[in-house]
């Protein structure tokens, strides 16, 4: 596996805002760089690229909490097992499995999101993931590394679906299993028989509220297996 852009220990963080979120008994403490819709104020005058980079990752998704809770249900299979975090964004689900005892790689797009995620995990006082900077359509991973992969809301664009699916089918390693937290979404729905279609099993596993911020959002879990 590649390690792209190390954070340095201690390296300097200067947060934005701070939010806390809680799932099952912990409350967690997430420094980020500010909320979604200041930076993307501050973004006015970008041009983006086909890839667009608008920073998703400042935010916490209901569907990355419900995750959380998943992985605390299940720390004890998921402990000294390989685990790969898809998009970590600042850190949630990671952090989580780490304290769980899961060896846990988790990568994001956006290198202010890595550098996030590992101070964030300091500052919860949790075993450090391998955290790095890749493109989930460029893989740096060993083929069927993984016991268990997950993402929270990652399904959101149709043009995630081939490339994810790849990876999927890459990455797990025998027996293993993929949990994808997702929104009730309309985008969504036509991944699930096409993973069928392609000799994928998808189930879904619970539908929960989650309270965030003071909303409340529903969210579907789902477990894929080969």
């Amino acid at each position: 596996m590649t390690n792209s852009n190390p954070v340095a220990p201690g390296e300097l963080i200067e947060p934005g805002s701070r939010v806390e979120v809680a799932v099952d008994d912990r409350v967690w403490r997430l420094d980020r760089a500010g909320d979604l819709e200041a930076l993307w104020d501050a973004m006015e005058d970008v041009v983006l690229d086909d890839d667009e980079r608008l920073p998703y990752w400042v935010e916490v998704w209901p569907a990355s909490v419900l995750l959380g809770r998943w992985i605390v249900r299940n720390g004890a299979a998921l402990a000294g097992r390989n685990c790969l975090d898809l998009g970590c964004g600042l850190g949630l689900t990671g952090m989580i499995a780490a304290e769980q005892g899961a060896r846990v790689t988790a990568f994001d797009y956006e290198w202010p999101a890595v550098r996030f995620a590992r101070h964030n995990a300091e500052l919860n006082n949790v075993p450090q993931p391998l955290w790095t900077v890749m493109d989930w359509r460029k893989p740096a991973l060993r083929q069927g590394a993984f016991d268990f992969i997950w993402g929270g809301d990652i399904l959101y664009e149709k043009r995630f679906f081939d490339p994810l699916i790849r990876l999927f089918r890459y990455a797990v390693a025998p027996g293993g299993r993929i949990w994808i937290g997702e929104p009730v979404r309309t985008v969504s729905r036509p991944v699930w028989p096409q993973l069928e279609e392609l000799g994928f099993f998808p189930k879904k596993l619970t539908t929960e509220k989650v309270a965030l911020c003071g909303q409340n959002a529903t969210v579907n879990l789902w477990e894929i297996t080969l």
